[in-house]
């Protein structure tokens, strides 16, 4: 939980927090480039990914050595998902479209320890390097405390109870999801419009009350501008393969200005 620590507190001096989605790039070296970039955190898509256990982790390896915060998105609130990507010693956890705070409560049982909630407490795993830990009280504490646990403000019904959801103890941040929200109020792919920057306000309100990390996902550097401004704190900039795509294209751009 090393890396998760780190990202607390660079949020915590007043930092913004920028990372980025990683789907369809198998290769362990992305979290390479990633990490050389000063990108604070990786983040595996399982929602919209195809990826299978075994390539998961070994992102997660490669974000270890290369000292970069490994966080996975599953596709639900489904615990055997959840357990595996925290096994395998992901720092945290998102989780998309929750509806209600019962949701937000089972995704808190699935992540936490007791306590806070009840996940299962097996050690010689890859998050705790095959190693049992000396003091197991100790170490499920110290792993609720700094592990990352996500949920996603995307649709309606979530924020319709923006303020239930940031009480929810073991919760730890808030995330718009500006393309599905977007969706969700009838205007789909307008992500920096008013009524989408409404809710990251509302979001971040209800994150300061509430002692949470807010944060957003954000395509394009206006609407960086847009969510830094409104006060959030940690921000998914687009997809890897977008920006290998972009930058393939650019290559080829500037190849092909000198043949012409």
């Amino acid at each position: 939980m090393e890396a998760a620590e780190k990202l607390r507190q660079r949020i915590g001096a007043g930092n913004f927090a920028m990372g980025t989605f990683i789907v369809e790039l198998r290769t362990p070296a992305i979290v390479r480039f990633l990490a050389q970039s000063k990108y604070d955190f990786i983040l595996v898509d399982n929602e919209h990914g195809y990826w299978n256990p075994l390539d998961i982790a070994q992102h997660i390896d490669a974000a270890k050595r290369w000292d970069i915060c490994s966080l996975v998105r599953v596709s639900s609130a489904d615990r055997g998902e959840i357990m595996r990507a925290l096994d395998a010693g992901a720092e945290g956890v998102m989780v998309p479209m929750v509806r209600t705070v019962e949701d937000v409560e089972r995704i808190v049982e699935y992540s936490k320890y007791p306590p806070l909630g009840q996940r299962g407490a097996h050690f010689a795993r890859p998050h705790s390097a095959f190693t049992p830990p000396e003091d197991t009280r100790r170490y499920m504490d110290n792993t609720n405390e700094q592990l990352l646990t996500i949920v996603q403000i995307e649709t309606q019904e979530a924020v319709d109870r923006i303020d239930e959801i940031a009480a929810v103890p073991g919760v730890d941040a808030l995330y718009l999801g500006p393309g599905d929200l977007s969706v969700a109020l009838g205007i789909p792919g307008q992500v920096e419009d008013p009524r989408v920057l409404e809710v990251a306000e509302r979001i971040v309100a209800a994150c300061k009350e509430h002692g949470k990390i807010a944060g957003s996902h954000f395509v394009n550097t206006s609407m960086l501008e847009e969510i830094r401004a409104c006060g959030m704190q940690l921000g998914g900039f687009g997809a890897a393969v977008r920006m290998l795509q972009f930058g393939v294209e650019e290559m080829a751009q500037r190849a092909r200005s000198v043949l012409s």
